[in-house]
């Protein structure tokens, strides 16, 4: 047991002779209560303590070491050819036929750069300003007449599809009129077709093309006023199919009436903004779709205004 523990406990004797009893019984009473008992923990050895790491100054620098290694880069993945896909002689071609004086900064070379420039700022004019012809056609009349404003009225080629110049064909240009562009018919009397003014007949597209370009759109149509003529009204069969008369279409109207003499002919104009309604691709004076009795009808170009 602890000394120091016990010291709590220790009561100072009085003087032999003068011990009074009272006085051991206040001093029991008035003692305080004692805590929980200590214990000492574990003595560190003292060849421990003696044990310690000191910081030293820093010592002077060291010389430096021999060189690492050199790591190549990797060499670009080019695919192996073959003896057989090498031809020594074909090699040889191409070396011969390189033009020494065509190099980038030669004289030759920069002609030709300068050449292949102009080539191409005058297809790049044609394309904004086009002059009518076979290389150069316009989409419509009205454009060429926009461009050009001095051109008489004649025949010239258009392109209304603006692809491959090779389908282009000529027509009428009415400068006249504000730029009308006019597609001769074929002169067929047992089957209304186009044509260009060569003859050769126009596409499908060309015409859509050319009546998305337009706004309006008129043709005539004349008949003579003796034969066929008496066995009733003539009526006409659009290209989207709608029957076109007087009695059944706005758009049809009497022009001229030359049946005051029996060797006369009538004119219908018909005049739409239905630009699917035209050309007229039949006329006969019986129902349509029977045997045509045509009776001498004639066909005007029809002209598209954009």
């Amino acid at each position: 047991m602890d000394w120091r523990a016990s010291e709590a406990w220790m009561v100072p004797r009085a003087p032999k002779g003068a011990w009074d009893p009272r006085e051991s019984q206040d001093l029991l009473d008035n003692r305080a209560p004692l805590g929980p008992r200590v214990f000492p923990g574990p003595r560190v050895p003292s060849a421990l303590m003696e044990r310690r790491v000191l910081k030293g100054s820093q010592g002077s620098p060291a010389c430096p070491g021999p060189p690492g290694e050199v790591i190549q880069p990797l060499p670009i993945q080019m695919p192996k050819k073959t003896r057989r896909s090498v031809d020594g002689s074909r090699l040889m071609q191409e070396d011969e036929a390189i033009p020494t004086g065509g190099a980038p900064g030669s004289p030759g070379g920069l002609e030709e750069i300068f050449g292949s420039l102009d080539s191409l700022r005058e297809e790049i004019e044609q394309m904004r300003r086009p002059t009518g012809t076979q290389d150069s056609p316009a989409r419509t009349c009205q454009d060429l007449k926009l461009c050009h404003p001095e051109l008489p009225d004649g025949e010239y080629w258009v392109d209304p599809n603006q692809g491959c110049a090779r389908d282009a064909f000529r027509v009428f240009c009415n400068f006249t009129a504000g730029g009308e562009t006019c597609v001769t018919p074929r002169d067929d009397v047992t089957q209304f077709s186009y044509v260009d003014s060569e003859g050769s007949p126009v596409g499908v597209v060309q015409l859509t093309f050319l009546r998305l370009l337009s706004v309006s759109a008129h043709q005539d149509v004349s008949y003579p006023c003796s034969g066929a003529a008496r066995d009733g009204p003539l009526r006409l069969r659009g290209a989207n199919e709608d029957e076109l008369s007087p009695e059944t279409s706005p758009y049809v109207k009497e022009f001229r009436d030359g049946c005051q003499t029996q060797q006369g002919r009538t004119v219908l104009e018909v005049r739409t903004p239905v630009l699917e309604q035209l050309p007229v691709l039949d006329a006969s004076f019986s129902d349509l779709g029977a045997p045509p009795r045509r009776g001498g009808v004639l066909l005007g170009p029809v002209c598209f205004m954009g």
